[in-house]
């Protein structure tokens, strides 16, 4: 495993209940849709503890994190390539201890390592993540 990158800019982590529903985002087949609104939470998402994804699409969802959620304390790394967009809000990564908000853009190939991260205490965190598995 390459040495965690101290220098970059990221912004996103998982820990496993996280992780495990990210990892519902596969590539089930989807008809096709033209413009629709989804049902977004409200943001910020106050008197929660936990995070809300509404998935868009196999690949695509929308990550609402209340005010001060945390990812934990370990490094993440996955095996698809992600790309995130915050919408709203911010996220700290508590490595590098650099704060990223409204319109800060991540992408992410497999394996890379990031995170911990820890939304902002008092709007929380909206952002778009958008993956993409290897082709087999």
């Amino acid at each position: 495993m390459k040495p965690y990158d101290t220098t970059a800019s990221h912004f996103i982590k998982q820990r496993q209940g996280f992780s495990q529903l990210q990892n519902t985002m596969d590539d089930d087949f989807m008809g096709n849709r033209e413009f629709h609104q989804p049902d977004l939470p409200p943001f910020p998402l106050n008197d929660s503890k936990t995070i809300s994804i509404t998935k868009l699409s196999p690949q695509t969802s929308i990550q609402t994190w209340p005010p001060g959620f945390q990812t934990g304390n370990d490094v993440i790394t996955h095996t698809y390539h992600e790309e995130v967009y915050i919408l709203d809000g911010s996220i700290t990564d508590l490595s590098l201890g650099q704060t990223f908000g409204k319109g800060h853009h991540a992408w992410r190939n497999p394996q890379m390592e990031h995170g911990p991260y820890q939304a902002n205490d008092e709007l929380g965190c909206q952002m778009i993540v958008i993956i993409r598995h290897e082709k087999k």
